[in-house]
């Protein structure tokens, strides 16, 4: 971990980067989401617990029983993405609770 990050990389991730409102009407590859979800799982947490599950919705049964827990303004947004990707982590918190030292 002594390695410094390189300037473009810390561009692309921190200086540069934006959050999109809209989205290109193109498919998500399963391989791409397989990808995302193979750098995520190694990002540090508290205890080493890796608390964060993840539930990819695509189809517009699964968005729409995501729909009245979306902020108004986010609605939109979630409906139309492609891949709508949400964290899920209260209950594996909770149980951490009891199992990791205070």
């Amino acid at each position: 971990m002594g390695q410094r990050i390189d300037e473009t990389a810390l561009d692309t991730l921190f200086r540069e980067a934006r959050t999109h409102a809209t989205w290109q009407p193109k498919p998500v590859t399963d391989q791409t989401l397989r990808d995302l979800y193979d750098v995520l799982k190694w990002a540090p947490t508290s205890a080493n617990a890796a608390p964060a599950r993840f539930a990819f919705l695509r189809s517009k049964e699964a968005k729409e029983r995501l729909r009245p827990a979306l902020a108004p303004l986010n609605v939109e947004k979630a409906m139309t993405a492609p891949v709508t990707v949400i964290g899920l982590r209260h209950e594996i918190l909770r149980a951490a609770a009891d199992t990791v030292p205070a």
